[in-house]
């Protein structure tokens, strides 16, 4: 039984009491006065409220009799008042149940905010993309090229046959597309924003055909005009810009694009983009009179070099199974197009591998 005070609504005199509280009625005890014990039947209570330490419970018609406990024990008291009563009950809970609700709630807090950082704040990124101008994502580019080529040597005559390569092409790109060939013995190429797309030596002297060159271009130049690079720095450096723009760091925000240099050496896109990517290549190879074949012997030769490679910082890694990319390109009736040989590319491609010697 828990002490408290009986207020009997005529006079402002409380009495003393002790109250216990069972499933239909609330027993009032006086210690001084037992002749004057009271029991209330639940049904006639007709106010009971917490705020604190202290309960207030109300009973019968006006003037009403009040019973008031201050306490440690007052949830524990308004919870066995709240029972049956669907409108006191959810109170009660939060009551009886505060630390663990609150501990809940922090916890759900905490989880929401994760969400949104990890997985919504980089989808509304790559969705912002449409914001950004050309120019701007030309600099990006920019930006990132030159922070590629601080630590890596271009073979510079190779590069200029590259791109004289790419200029018999027809691109039907918005974008100018530039070429860079690295030196490396690594088996790998990457597009960047705005056009600039870098070849790195060793997957150029592995191919044994400018048709597979030109399948490679059309993959890239697809990432290019598609902006698939630049929706995966918008996902990557999401949460980096918007911390910055959150303190108002400007060269923060510049900072976080052009961190992403190094990740684009092994660029992972989704397996989405590169199906798109590789089927965008195949109409880029139709449209140019090459081969289609090219495509395959490129994606086959990824394929057989891959098994002789370190499972990082090689092109092959970076894409979907290519099992399922040459079905894919197999399964295009296009893909059994032949066309006759163009000598001036292949002319081309060879004066390219020449300097790569």
């Amino acid at each position: 039984m828990e002490s408290c005070f009986y207020f009997d609504g005529s006079t402002a005199q409380g009495y003393e009491c002790s109250i216990y509280i069972d499933q239909n009625n609330v027993y009032i005890y006086f210690e001084n006065q037992p002749e004057q014990n009271i029991i209330w039947n639940k049904s006639g209570i007709t106010y009971f409220d917490i705020s604190g330490n202290h309960l207030s419970i109300k009973y019968g018609p006006f003037p009403q009799k009040t019973i008031e406990y201050t306490g440690l024990n007052s949830s524990t008291l308004y919870q066995q008042l709240s029972k049956g009563n669907l409108s006191k009950q959810s109170k009660s809970i939060w009551l009886n149940n505060k630390l663990t609700i609150a501990i809940s709630l922090c916890v759900g807090f905490i989880l929401i905010c994760c969400i949104s950082y990890f997985y919504l704040l980089p989808w509304v990124g790559e969705k912002a993309v449409v914001l950004i101008p050309q120019n701007v994502e030309v600099e990006i580019g920019n930006s990132i090229a030159e922070s590629v080529l601080i630590s890596a040597t271009e073979k510079d005559s190779a590069s200029n046959y590259a791109n004289l390569f790419v200029s018999k092409l027809q691109t039907n790109s918005t974008y100018s597309i530039q070429i860079k060939v690295i030196d490396s013995e690594e088996i790998n190429a990457f597009a960047l924003p705005g056009g600039k797309i870098f070849i790195y030596s060793e997957i150029i002297k592995q191919m044994s055909s400018y048709e597979e060159f030109t399948a490679l271009l059309g993959h890239e130049i697809s990432h290019v005009t598609n902006q698939h690079s630049l929706k995966s720095i918008c996902r990557t450096a999401a949460s980096s810009i918007f911390i910055a723009l959150l303190f108002g760091d400007v060269a923060g925000i510049s900072s976080a694009v052009v961190e992403q240099a190094d990740a684009f050496k092994q660029l992972h896109y989704s397996r989405e983009l590169e199906t798109q990517a590789d089927d965008k290549g195949l109409e880029f190879m139709i449209q140019n009179k090459v081969s289609p074949k090219g495509m395959i012997n490129l994606l086959t030769l990824l394929k057989l070099k891959s098994k002789d490679m370190p499972d990082f910082m090689k092109y092959i890694s970076t894409h979907p199974e290519t099992d399922e990319r040459i079905k894919n390109i197999k399964s295009k009736k296009e893909s059994t197009i032949t066309y006759e040989e163009d000598g001036n590319l292949k002319s081309l491609f060879e004066k390219i591998k020449l300097h790569l010697k």
